[in-house]
């Protein structure tokens, strides 16, 4: 049945009836789902995943284990995707202090993120900007020399 559904795809049809599906599995087995269509080469079945993790995944942790796949992607234009299927069962709160670990540990996957996470924080969460602003300054001072360059044109494109 799983792989019917799965070959359908990005049916609307389809996509309703995964979800469904996915909601009566644990979340072992729906996270395994969701990240075999995340790894699918077709960027189509990749979007139709990022549609349905905010529609199925309720678990902090899975969510978590989603932002991270899009963010160690490294797509300047992708991971903003992987932030939006993922606040809204992480908040924005979670997500930037997530975030802010991140910037500790992959200060590179924050400045991928960097162009399109400031203006939706802005636009969707002004009150946690503070937050932002301690992530820049610690990717100011963990970022490898070879990216300061791509770093700082994508600060200068985005203020604060």
């Amino acid at each position: 049945m799983l792989n019917n559904l799965i070959s359908r795809l990005p049916d609307g049809r389809a996509i309703n009836e995964l979800v469904n599906y996915l909601k009566q599995q644990n979340n072992s087995d729906a996270f395994d789902v969701i990240e075999g269509l995340l790894n699918n080469p077709s960027g189509r079945i990749q979007g139709v995943a990022l549609q349905i993790i905010p529609r199925v995944v309720r678990d902090c942790d899975a969510l978590i284990r989603f932002l991270d796949i899009g963010l160690s992607r490294k797509n300047i234009s992708g991971t903003i995707l992987y932030v939006r299927a993922t606040v809204g069962g992480l908040g924005y709160k979670r997500l930037l202090k997530h975030l802010q670990e991140i910037a500790e540990n992959e200060p590179e996957w924050i400045a991928h993120v960097w162009y399109h996470l400031v203006p939706q924080v802005k636009k969707e969460a002004p009150e946690y900007v503070y937050i932002l602003e301690k992530i820049r300054d610690t990717v100011d001072i963990r970022l490898s020399s070879d990216l300061q360059d791509f770093w700082q044109r994508n600060k200068s494109a985005v203020s604060l």
